[in-house]
């Protein structure tokens, strides 16, 4: 009955075995095939663990760290008050989490006014843990050494890391801030206003390092286009960040305090700095 509908399909069992042989062979393939899909090349767009260049990058990202905290930690008493330091860093989770907000969608903040201290510490204004509104140091220094490893693993990806790298990043970052830090306290001291610590300079133009960090993510797994994308919005938050927290401390603390109106000086200076965000973040972009 076998070898008679062997031939009535017109296959003897020679070639009844070699249809069942090449069948075999084919779903052998199939299997090798899956088994390297699964082993083999990783999927578009996650990061290659096994490139050195990418352990080399992260290798030079925690030694910059290392020496950074270090150099920070024996030379920044020498010129800031390590009081006033702590101040700066009085931070907890549940701010943390208020801040990014606030950075990320300013739109939907609506109370920009800082409270005072009650106590009888030596900064006028509450710490960071008791009002959203103060500026802090801790969000800023997380975000900006983020930002140099990310830039450091993204050369590390197109093969062109070098230990310089991670030195050039964090200076052009550095000379960025200084130069907005500089712009912010000569602008206060001209314009009469509030004698703001140069701290709080700081922690305001370190704040945009977090728009630049989270870009530079979406540029390294997600491509340049949503880069782009997402750069317009976060310097646009970082420009209305900027427009009225410095407005709420050169504009509308003078009128409350002379009960007066603002000069159009302060305003252009307020709107000057709001809009040169985005074009910082574009420059520091990857």
């Amino acid at each position: 009955w076998t070898e008679q509908e062997s031939h009535m399909d017109g296959r003897g069992p020679s070639q009844g075995g070699m249809h069942h042989a090449s069948r075999g062979q084919h779903q052998g393939m199939g299997m090798d095939q899956g088994q390297g899909a699964m082993h083999g090349q990783q999927p578009f767009g996650a990061p290659d663990l096994n490139n050195p260049m990418f352990h080399m990058a992260a290798s030079q990202g925690a030694q910059f760290f290392d020496q950074g905290q270090k150099m920070i930690s024996s030379n920044v008493s020498q010129y800031v008050s390590m009081q006033l330091l702590r101040h700066y860093f009085q931070v907890d989770t549940p701010y943390v989490a208020k801040k990014l907000k606030i950075l990320l969608m300013p739109f939907m903040h609506k109370h920009w006014h800082r409270e005072k201290d009650e106590g009888d510490g030596m900064y006028p204004y509450a710490p960071p843990r008791d009002c959203v509104n103060a500026p802090d140091l801790y969000i800023p220094v997380m975000s900006f050494v983020t930002y140099i490893l990310i830039v450091g693993y993204h050369m590390g990806q197109e093969k062109s890391f070098t230990p310089e790298v991670l030195g050039k990043t964090g200076s052009s970052g550095l000379v960025m801030l200084v130069l907005e830090v500089l712009a912010l306290k000569v602008g206060f001291y001209l314009l009469d206003g509030p004698r703001n610590s140069f701290l709080d300079f700081v922690s305001w133009s370190g704040y945009k390092y977090v728009g630049i960090t989270l870009c530079c993510l979406v540029r390294v797994f997600l491509g340049k286009t949503l880069q782009m994308c997402l750069l317009f919005f976060t310097g646009g938050c970082m420009s209305w960040f900027m427009f009225k927290t410095v407005a709420n401390s050169l504009i509308l603390a003078d009128t409350r305090h002379q009960g007066g109106g603002s000069s159009l000086t302060k305003q252009y200076f307020v709107l000057s700095l709001a809009a040169l965000q985005l074009p910082v973040c574009w420059i520091m972009g990857i």
